[in-house]
């Protein structure tokens, strides 16, 4: 770190509606990507792992139960990262 400064990254992957397994790997990528371009806070929008608009598919357990499983893949992936990263997810 020089004079104090982190660097921060806001990112916002392409998303897909109800796919965990998709939008993981995509989240997974950009996070690599801006790791690489030395970010050490990486910070996702809300609901990113689910999409935003699933609306009664919330309710579905299998959706969070998916949701959970893509978040534990997240962290698994960042675990050698030298970054903090921030994701949204329906819990």
């Amino acid at each position: 770190m020089k004079q104090g400064f982190v660097k921060v990254a806001a990112v916002t992957p392409k998303i897909v509606v109800a796919d965990t397994k998709e939008n993981t790997a995509l989240i997974c990528a950009e996070i690599k990507k801006a790791e690489k371009e030395g970010a050490k806070i990486i910070v996702l929008p809300e609901l990113c792992i689910t999409g935003y608009t699933c609306s009664d598919l919330f309710l579905q357990e299998k959706m969070l139960r998916e949701a959970r499983q893509s978040l534990l893949e997240i962290a698994a992936f960042t675990f050698a990262l030298d970054c903090i990263v921030f994701v949204g997810l329906p819990l």
